[in-house]
């Protein structure tokens, strides 16, 4: 069962999903850059595998959540406060994959007597993290778009404009999802290409491309910036996920966050920056008894 709703946040909209309600374990997932609250049937039928009731927040500038431009990271804490309440919700686990990784740090940070469990998946470090060759072994593609990012909104958004236009083209002409020097490992390019298969595909790319590219810019541009909480602060059981294949997310940025949180351990997947059900089943399996 899904359930679609909204909350406001002042003068803000905030949309939401919740999957499998009733479920025996709470969860919040936070997703990649760009995404959508409509989950993919895989990654439904992972939470409901692992009897979890999971909740999906659109961040601010996707779908119908209202925009908060020159958002951090650590803003996304203020609407997920917010749909709680609304839900009643005490504690709970989470995890947030790719651009998504840093806003789950961000609620485990800021909510820690909520939080039971935080996973990081295929997530960055901080872009000022001390020590780090942040760019070091990622894609030419993603090199390009931080760096436009990194320097604002004006020369950013029309990167992200051809980017979506050239995405919903690739797909809708049976392509790939990504295109254009992202040399995404075979094992990405093989999951991307299965996607077509899946019920609601093309819905879910409609989503997350062509209603507007807000969410994407604001994102990305906050992961460039300082991102208002300090990693040394988490104090929930925290795990950091990684492919070994990825070329989005090199495996320094783990070794990053793995030394900077208190107790964190890093954890070895598939392939690259693209989850299986294997691996999604052992983070869900982990959020239910962190144990290392």
């Amino acid at each position: 069962m899904v359930r679609d709703a909204d909350v406001r946040v002042g003068l803000r909209r905030v949309e939401y999903c919740l999957y499998s309600k009733g479920a025996a374990r709470r969860v919040i997932f936070q997703y990649g850059t760009p995404g959508t609250r409509r989950l993919s049937p895989a990654l439904v039928a992972a939470a409901r595998s692992a009897d979890c009731e999971l909740l999906v927040i659109d961040r601010p500038g996707y779908g119908r959540t209202s925009r908060r431009p020159g958002r951090r990271v650590v803003d996304v804490v203020d609407d997920v406060q917010t749909v709680l309440d609304e839900l009643n919700w005490d504690q709970f686990a989470l995890w947030g994959g790719s651009g998504g990784a840093p806003h789950a740090l961000a609620i485990a940070a800021e909510l820690p007597d909520r939080v039971t469990a935080c996973a990081s998946v295929v997530g960055l470090a901080p872009h000022d993290a001390p020590g780090l060759d942040w760019y070091a072994e990622m894609s030419p593609g993603n090199v390009k778009e931080f760096h436009a990012a990194a320097q604002g909104e004006a020369a950013y958004r029309p990167i992200v404009q051809q980017l979506a236009a050239d995405a919903m083209s690739s797909v809708e002409a049976g392509g790939l999802q990504v295109v254009g020097d992202y040399e995404l490992p075979a094992s990405d390019r093989r999951g991307l290409a299965a996607r077509h298969q899946e019920d609601g595909y093309l819905e879910r790319m409609e989503l997350t491309y062509r209603q507007g590219v807000d969410g994407w810019i604001d994102d990305t541009i906050a992961l460039t910036r300082p991102w208002g909480f300090e990693l040394s602060a988490i104090t929930v059981p925290t795990s950091i996920w990684y492919g070994p294949a990825d070329v989005l997310v090199a495996r320094g940025h783990h070794e990053y966050l793995q030394m900077s949180i208190p107790g964190a351990r890093m954890h070895e997947m598939s392939g690259g920056h693209l989850l299986g059900e294997g691996d999604l089943a052992a983070i869900y399996g982990w959020l239910s008894a962190p144990s290392g």
